[in-house]
């Protein structure tokens, strides 16, 4: 059975591995037992294989050892690929950013300069006209 004490006292817990009954403590109670759950999955994997029967206790152990040590390196590597996927990922999503700033301060600009256009185009189209109706007239033939 567990002893579970939640006031920051050592926590004990009774977990089941490879058929025999063990005390561990230290660790909260959930993640004990799905060590003990990967360790049963890992003995029964590698008691499948060719010849185990045959196998010493020490040479099984190896194994199993083995099998946990290949099991954690390639856990391993696929997070340094996930660390480097997501490094990636911000270095993009910077740029994206960087590039979104540039294009929002372009427009802002060239409404501005769309706004100078406009008003330059009123005048000159006021002048125009006023040209026009003065002269209006005046050169009939």
């Amino acid at each position: 059975m567990a002893n579970n004490i939640n006031d920051g006292k050592i926590t004990n817990t009774d977990v089941l591995i490879g058929g025999k009954v063990y005390r561990l403590s230290g660790a909260a109670p959930e993640y004990l037992h799905n060590v003990a759950a990967l360790l049963n999955r890992k003995i029964a994997e590698i008691k499948t294989m060719p010849g185990y029967k045959n196998l010493d206790s020490s040479y099984k152990e190896l194994l199993l050892n083995l099998n946990i040590a290949d099991e954690y390196f390639k856990a391993t590597e696929e997070a340094d690929r996930y660390k480097k996927e997501i490094s990636e990922r911000e270095d993009e999503l910077y740029t994206a950013r960087h590039d979104l700033v540039s294009l929002k301060l372009k427009l802002e600009n060239a409404l501005k300069q769309e706004d100078i256009l406009e008003k330059r185009y009123k005048e000159l189209k006021e002048k125009y006209d006023a040209l026009k109706n003065e002269t209006d007239g005046q050169y009939e033939l």
